[in-house]
């Protein structure tokens, strides 16, 4: 789930390296000074285990650009994101020196609070680099340590092809898909047309939008949700993770409420499901966290650089 942290900083970098370019009148995917978003993924069920989990996502962000110069700049920002779960039937035991550990011992939310630090330097008229730093605790919040923290980042290079597309390519270390990996990143923010835009920071997002109105857009979205999370000791293990990915793809509409301001309703299908507690020291798991494919719906409420 902290791919918010990654993209966020990542756009509005984009959009100060760019900024005498045109953008579309709603602004690009992950230009957000601000953004809070809800959305819920009904119980589903395990598909190798018995019982069901089912998820709410609650998520808050905040970004502070700062100007150097002309052609550098510095950025600053906090990021929430709360996972809460609902379990139903699962029948494992897992012996433990305090007793038995069983579904009613399980976590009902994870919590990851990101701190922003990046920035970009613009080269020419073409050429920029993008810098993104966010450390952050992954935790249940029962007993925060060190062990929480965990340290991610990216860096790219940006290529601005003309006023409608620009190209970036580099790499990120990033825990998106269950588990902390170095992996590469290509992007591009183009404008098809006057109304037509396509963006994308893979394998993070792919988004189509359509702006058919001066305060309406529609569009599709395809994009990963995950995260890595330690549990506090002995729950079961000395070091339990949990690792917990998705992939979330649907339409949404997009309604300029004032100004910068926006709420987007969303929906769709989740696909390729994982939540699985481990033992980060023997690889044991607790039980097969392979998920049935389910819909979604949320809102979001931004303001866009």
């Amino acid at each position: 789930m902290r791919r918010i942290s990654l993209l966020l900083g990542i756009g509005i970098c984009f959009a100060l390296l760019a900024g005498l370019a045109p953008r579309p009148a709603a602004g690009w995917e992950e230009d957000r000074l601000f953004n809070l978003r809800y959305f819920n993924v009904p119980r589903a069920d395990f598909r190798e285990e018995e019982g069901e989990i089912g998820m709410d996502v609650v998520r808050a962000e905040a970004l502070l650009p700062i100007g150097l110069s002309d052609s550098a700049f510095l950025l600053t920002g906090l990021v929430y994101n709360g996972l809460y779960l609902n379990y139903r039937g699962l029948s494992f035991v897992e012996p433990t020196p305090d007793g038995d550990f069983t579904e009613r011992d399980l976590p009902k939310n994870l919590h990851v609070v990101d701190i922003v630090l990046g920035g970009g330097v613009s080269w020419d008229e073409r050429w920029g680099t993008v810098l993104v730093l966010y450390p952050g605790v992954h935790s249940d919040f029962d007993d925060v340590s060190g062990k929480d923290i965990y340290f991610s980042g990216a860096v790219l290079a940006t290529y601005q092809v003309s006023d409608d597309l620009t190209f970036s390519a580099g790499a990120y270390y990033d825990d998106s898909f269950g588990y902390p990996q170095l992996l590469p990143m290509l992007g591009a923010q183009w404008r098809i047309g006057e109304t037509l835009t396509l963006e994308a920071f893979l394998p993070q997002f792919l988004v189509l939008a359509w702006q058919f109105d001066p305060r309406l857009a529609a569009g599709l979205k395809c994009s990963v949700e995950g995260s890595q999370y330690r549990l506090r000791e002995g729950h079961p293990w000395k070091n339990t993770v949990v690792e917990y990915s998705q992939i979330l793809a649907g339409p949404f509409v997009d309604i300029n409420l004032a100004g910068d301001l926006f709420l987007r309703l969303e929906g769709g299908f989740v696909s390729s499901r994982e939540f699985e507690f481990r033992d980060d020291d023997s690889n044991d798991k607790l039980f097969d966290g392979d998920v049935e494919d389910t819909g979604y719906a949320g809102l979001s409420l931004s303001c866009r650089y």
